[in-house]
């Protein structure tokens, strides 16, 4: 019997975290997703670098390999800092592909905490980190 090939959730996403130009240390990242009715969320925080790090999500079900559908994975990011929370990345992904929330690109983002929550048209996301 084969196995059902693996659904990827959530892509491997890591990032920096600035302020003024600067890294920012010790502000909390959290990362959301949901699939089917399963909520998750994870929390990191970022280096001395201002950098954090989300391994991938996957998973595997044998009667969602089976049925058709459309794949629906809402996935957020949000830093708290200094008692703040910024909307860092909110995206829906329709399909279940590795590096599938942009054409391929790994997830690579800065997030300027002094930038304002914003629609990006190229990358069909929404907040303030844009792909490095």
């Amino acid at each position: 019997m084969a196995f059902p090939k693996p659904f990827y959730l959530f892509s491997a996403i890591e990032g920096v975290v600035v302020l003024d130009g600067q890294p920012v240390e010790g502000a909390e990242v959290e990362r959301l997703y949901k699939w089917k009715d399963d909520l998750n969320v994870e929390h990191t925080l970022t280096d001395a670098q201002g950098r954090y790090r989300f391994s991938e999500v996957t998973a595997t079900s044998l009667l969602w390999t089976l049925l058709p559908h459309e794949p629906v994975i809402f996935q957020r990011l949000s830093i708290r800092y200094e008692g703040r929370e910024h909307k860092g990345w909110v995206l829906t992904k329709h399909n279940y592909d590795r590096l599938g929330e942009v054409r391929n690109r790994p997830l690579n983002l800065t997030c300027n905490l002094n930038d304002e929550p914003a629609a990006h048209r190229e990358t069909e996301t929404f907040g303030i980190c844009r792909l490095q």
